[in-house]
């Protein structure tokens, strides 16, 4: 068939963004460039599926129809004429081949494999669960995005994480971050196949989530301070993220980093004391009190989140007057007992849970991040999450490009016997709130300090601009924590040409589709994108 020069030119570029983010298993592209016909193109199951029994499938093949059509239309419409080089596809068709098509949530266990094939004009999508599907409809997506087309005629994709626990950590309990900033957060960590949304809800500023039982929690969040989610906020948060495959795993931090818990001292909850006394690390007295409370209260919050993971931080606490190391111990050993025992949920904590106060349970999942590493974690018999501050934190605004970015590009396996591997969950990146406070800890240490560099937007009344703000703060620079989770290989250069071209196009890809992300060639830090001010 005759191609002229526009054409030719299509065919090049398909060619050129042949790829999906992160990189898939295997993949196999041969043929030239499949048309689609934006007009009838549509997504269907095979057999017919029952929408309410899978509603995050249903949902999905909405999202993703619109994401092809609307972008696919842009393509088209910058053409000087249609470039007919096959027969147009119009169908994808998904298949669900296994017993995890009816889970309502996703959770640790499932199954995210998926097989994308196109021959003879057909296009298939199997997987065993919903939500192997839909990362199916996220590559076919961004195969379809850049052209309007299909890189080849024959087509074929295996592909399967490395991990299954591959997380975003969001800081709310300094800075509240909004519903419609998560959402959008969660729409990018969906792109680039993130599956655990880990939300620390309490912290120095606040404790971020409603309770029924003790609503003088939040009712003095008002002011500057004011923020935090309802029960409803959190039903729909968890809701939106099953819809892509994610897991929102809860945090509130205890016994240390609880300020935002001064509320209950009225209902008799203590706090260490002394000279230098904050508020911050909860006393566990004699008598019971405060633990009583604190687990009544983590209870409730236990009900609001259906993933099966409840992690109660335990970081940095310390030995603070009448707060010895046996009282921390034994606060936080019962609690994470009563995680598993009572809440009948999976406990989790930061490295200091089993390092510091030796308090982790042997089916504590323990997230390694500062002086202690996944490996050391799995040395000890825990199953670990590798958080590593100095490959994934994301407190402090870096320079743009690979010089940012190519710390991320991390093998969170490093030193893990090939033996102990399945107790290597996965890894998180991490986005602290700390530089957004409005004083140093929300004023836990006094005047003395100096006030962080994002303290302009603490006032909720700067949302917006802080939604933009810490959307650059975490990508496109988190893209590149999600591919090493998902298919790390130490063969690649994070800062090669290749490796670069491949996130901006990504960035550019999610702009469109409107992720608060820096722009493409930028640098971003707490106040500026590329420079100028939010």
């Amino acid at each position: 068939m005759f191609l002229d020069s526009f054409s030719l030119l299509a065919l090049t570029l398909a060619s050129a963004n042949a790829f999906i983010f992160p990189t898939p298993t295997t993949t196999h592209i041969s043929g030239p460039i499949q048309n689609v016909d934006v007009a009838k193109f549509k997504i269907v199951t095979s057999p017919t599926i029952d929408n309410s029994q899978h509603q995050r499938l249903a949902y999905a093949m909405e999202k993703y129809t619109n994401i092809i059509v609307s972008s696919a239309r842009v393509v088209l419409a910058a053409q000087a004429a249609p470039i007919a080089l096959s027969p147009p596809l119009t169908t994808l068709t998904l298949h669900i081949e296994g017993n995890d098509a009816l889970e309502n949530f996703p959770s640790i266990r499932t199954n995210q494999s998926y097989t994308l094939t196109v021959e003879n004009g057909v296009a298939v999508g199997t997987a065993t669960s919903q939500y192997g599907l839909i990362y199916a409809l996220e590559s076919f997506t961004q195969l379809i995005e850049d052209t309007g087309t299909l890189p080849g005629t024959t087509i074929t994709i295996r592909d399967a994480p490395a991990y299954q626990w591959r997380g975003l950590m969001l800081d709310a309990g300094r800075r509240f971050i909004p519903v419609s900033t998560v959402k959008n957060l969660l729409d990018t960590m969906a792109a680039v196949k993130l599956n655990v949304l880990h939300l620390h809800a309490s912290d120095m500023c606040r404790f971020g989530v409603e309770s029924k039982k003790y609503p003088n929690l939040t009712a003095s969040l008002t002011g500057i301070h004011a923020g935090f989610y309802t029960q409803k906020d959190i039903a729909d948060l968890v809701n939106y993220a099953a819809n892509a495959g994610i897991r929102v795993v809860p945090e509130f931090d205890v016994p240390g980093h609880s300020r935002g818990i001064r509320p209950l001292m009225s209902n008799g909850v203590q706090f260490c004391r002394g000279e230098d006394a904050d508020d911050n690390q909860l006393y566990n007295d004699p008598a019971g009190k405060t633990y009583g409370i604190v687990r009544d209260l983590l209870q409730e919050m236990s009900t609001l989140f259906p993933d099966e993971v409840f992690n109660i931080g335990c970081d940095e606490t310390g030995i603070v007057d009448d707060c010895t190391l046996n009282s921390t111990f034994s606060f936080e050993r019962k609690l994470f007992s009563d995680i598993a025992d009572v809440f009948n949920k999976t406990p989790a904590g930061w490295e200091e849970a089993a390092f510091d106060a030796g308090a982790a349970t042997s089916d504590t999942i323990v997230d390694a991040w500062a002086r202690h590493s996944a490996a050391e974690v799995i040395a000890r018999g825990w199953r670990a999450i590798e958080s590593k501050d100095s490959a994934f934190y994301m407190t402090s605004a870096v320079k743009g490009g690979p010089v940012g970015w190519k710390a991320m590009w991390y093998d969170i396996s490093t030193n893990v016997p090939p033996s102990n591997i399945s107790r290597l969950l996965g890894g998180e990146i991490s986005m602290w709130t700390d530089t957004y406070c409005f004083s140093d800890q929300c004023g836990a240490f006094g005047p003395k300090h100096a006030v962080p560099v994002g303290a302009p937007l603490f006032p909720p009344s700067m949302d917006e601009k802080f939604g933009k703000s810490i959307g650059g703060m975490i990508w496109p620079r988190g893209y590149v924590g999600a591919a090493s989770f998902w298919s790390y290989d130490a063969k690649v250069d994070p800062s090669s040409d290749a490796f670069v071209s491949k996130i901006w196009t990504l960035n550019d890809k999610l702009v469109a589709r409107g992720s608060l992300v820096c722009p493409t060639n930028c640098t971003c830090d707490q106040l500026s994108a590329c420079g100028t001010p939010y």
